[in-house]
């Protein structure tokens, strides 16, 4: 669900305590701390409803910008706490604990924060104290909503004059304009019929209280002549009452069907005006957009700067300002060059020196091109802190290196004494294999031999049998010869027998 953290609480004794703990869970996330931030803060006396505006925003960033984001009006309105009443909410300065990314129409994906600010002038708080608050909230923020109720007097523009004064020293210094978006957000605005609600009715309201003329004192046309020359721009938006039942009701609980249609719509307008994704304004610092993670540096300089017994003098907030602004573009080089040098392979020590000192030259060279206040005499002290801190990190990065080469050649090196071994090894496996080949083909050989032999001698015996064979037959031959000269010359006896019987029988 998300809610408001405070990152900044006022103390009893009138000091200020920075919760960076706070902080940083919201803009170190993994999802923003590299991209482009968009700080839209709501500053203004109190109890005049800037949670309540607040809620609306948030309403919008948590529906990603679309269109129907307030169509729904059963969807009561939450987010930053806020009620009606006499009695302040707010104290410090809150942080919503999501940054939402947004992607710009130019294809920039930037990260959106929304900051509330404790209400100026009210019966607990010192004028330090107020503008502390307000000084903390312009100096931080992209987009800073001045938030007024029915008319901007000319007390609402004194409360600028330190800005002025900052404002004159932070030019002369960079040239450029140190503050960006400034809004007037005039609150249930008595008079439509002399400039109509919204934007343009705005318009013709700032530029008539910003208006330089003779009867003015010198010091009210000077700060009109340095708020037009020390913002990048200035606007106005009427809002009409949100109505009866919201104004009067103690019981009000954010259901938005009690709200007057006319402000509904106007609050529609007024929302897509400031955070519309092609409205958005990223943070910059002397024409330098800052990072999620490099906002944390300027977010600290300021409070420490402000936290001081009294409200610091301007060249002391531009001091911080260059300290920050130092210190963001140190940053950024440092970053640029672990992430570089992380990707550069350890094994080359001497490709590693050579890769350094490229980088090295690169990141000094980023520092040096990165816009930053307080001129070249500041610059050059974080330049060098800068160089000799990325020497020193190059000297432990090149020692562990060595560290690994050396224990990886001593690994080569006994890998290389078992790759030895295993070539011995082998090579006794060889020979083991070669003998045994040996061996096999002489048996082979034998057998070989034998299988003649014995085919030989078979041959030798079938010849030797068939002879026998022969033998026999031959000899059987021979015994039916004589056999058949027995019969025959038996049957010749006979014979001569019967002849001689014939012949006496015939007597």
């Amino acid at each position: 669900q998300g809610k408001a953290v405070q990152i900044l609480r006022l103390n009893d004794d009138g000091s200020f305590e920075l919760n960076e703990s706070a902080l940083q869970d919201v803009l170190l996330n993994h999802r923003v701390k590299d991209k482009p931030v968009v700080v839209v803060s709501v500053a203004g006396a109190c109890r005049q409803g800037k949670s309540f505006l607040l809620a609306f925003l948030l309403r919008f960033l948590k529906n990603r910008c679309q269109e129907n984001w307030l169509d729904d009006l059963s969807v009561p309105l939450n987010g930053f706490e806020w009620r009606p009443g006499s009695k302040p909410h707010t104290t410090g300065i809150l942080l919503w604990n999501e940054a939402f990314l947004v992607n710009t129409p130019q294809g920039e994906e930037v990260a959106v924060l929304l900051m509330d600010t404790q209400g100026s002038f009210d019966c607990k708080s010192t004028v330090k104290e107020c503008t502390t608050i307000f000084a903390l909230s312009i100096m931080t923020s992209s987009v800073q909503v001045y938030n007024i109720l029915r008319n901007i007097q000319e007390d609402h523009l004194q409360h600028l004059q330190f800005f002025s004064e900052y404002g004159r020293l932070a030019k002369e210094d960079t040239g450029n304009k140190p503050f960006q978006r400034l809004v007037f957000l005039v609150r249930d605005w008595p008079f439509p019929y002399e400039a109509d609600y919204g934007e343009e009715g705005g318009r013709t309201i700032i530029d008539e209280r910003l208006e330089v003329t003779k009867e003015q004192h010198d010091d009210l046309q000077r700060l009109r002549r340095d708020l037009w020359s020390f913002f990048s721009s200035i606007d106005c938006f009427l809002m009409p009452a949100p109505g009866k039942k919201v104004e009067t009701k103690n019981s009000f609980n954010g259901c938005l069907k009690d709200v007057d249609d006319k402000f509904i719509q106007k609050v529609k307008e007024l929302v897509e005006w400031l955070l519309g994704p092609r409205n958005l304004v990223v943070k910059e610092s002397n024409g330098q957009k800052v990072t999620c993670q490099e906002f944390i540096n300027y977010f600290r300089v300021y409070a420490r700067t402000f936290n001081a017994g009294t409200l610091p003098p301007p060249e002391s907030v531009l001091q911080a300002t260059a300290k920050a602004s130092n210190m963001a573009a140190v940053e950024r080089a440092t970053i640029f060059y672990l992430e570089s040098m992380d990707n550069m392979p350890r094994a080359n020590l001497d490709g590693l020196r050579q890769a350094h000192a490229e980088l090295l030259r690169k990141a000094t060279d980023l520092f040096s091109k990165t816009p930053k206040f307080g001129g070249k005499s500041v610059s050059q002290a974080y330049l060098e802190t800068l160089t000799k801190d990325l020497l020193a990190h190059f000297d432990r990065l090149y020692k562990d290196a060595e560290q690994v080469v050396l224990r990886e050649q001593e690994k080569e090196e006994q890998r290389e004494r078992e790759r030895e071994e295993e070539r011995k090894r082998e090579e006794e496996r060889q020979t083991e294999r070669r003998m045994e080949r040996e061996k096999e083909e002489e048996m082979e050989k034998d057998m070989h031999q034998l299988k003649k032999t014995e085919s030989e001698n078979q041959k030798k015996i079938e010849k030797l049998e068939q002879a026998l064979s022969e033998t026999e037959r031959a000899m059987n031959s021979r015994h039916h010869l004589e056999m058949a000269k027995g019969g025959l010359a038996l049957a010749t006896s006979v014979a001569r027998v019967a002849n001689d019987l014939v012949k006496i029988l015939t007597r």
